[in-house]
């Protein structure tokens, strides 16, 4: 084999696809957790009870008044044993309950007269939804 042959096949080499298994691209037990149904369900819930405290925080139509206690028992509720409950979200997505009930009744205060629409959260994870 002649060097220019050597050249060619290091160069051909260098420039030829390299097989990746997604297995070996993503790692199978993040992915399982990360990305699984039943955890952008939990998500979809955490998100729908935040941003429906959040909507109704300052409505005076009684039907959003509702809305806003039945989000306000949930925010404040300290049920374990119910798996959409708020704090076994938070537990699930690594926030503290006490924290984020600080920071949403400080973000009331603060938004005393305001009303908002309707916004959509999603994890950094959950794009193609």
């Amino acid at each position: 084999m002649n060097l220019r042959e050597q050249s060619g096949s290091t160069v051909d080499h260098l420039l030829a696809a390299d097989f990746v298994l997604p297995e070996q691209f993503w790692n199978a037990q993040l992915a399982a957790t990360n990305l699984s149904g039943e955890r952008a369900l939990m998500w979809a819930v955490f998100a729908d009870g935040i941003d429906s405290y959040r909507r109704t925080a300052n409505a005076t139509a009684v039907e959003r008044q509702v809305e806003f206690n039945e989000a306000e028992r949930w925010l404040l509720s300290s049920d374990w044993d119910w798996p959409f409950s708020f704090v076994n979200l938070c537990t699930t997505f690594g926030f503290d309950p006490a924290g984020v009930r600080r920071a949403l009744t400080a973000w009331k205060a603060q938004h005393a007269h305001r009303s908002l629409r309707r916004q959509r959260f999603r994890p950094v994870t959950q794009n193609a939804a």
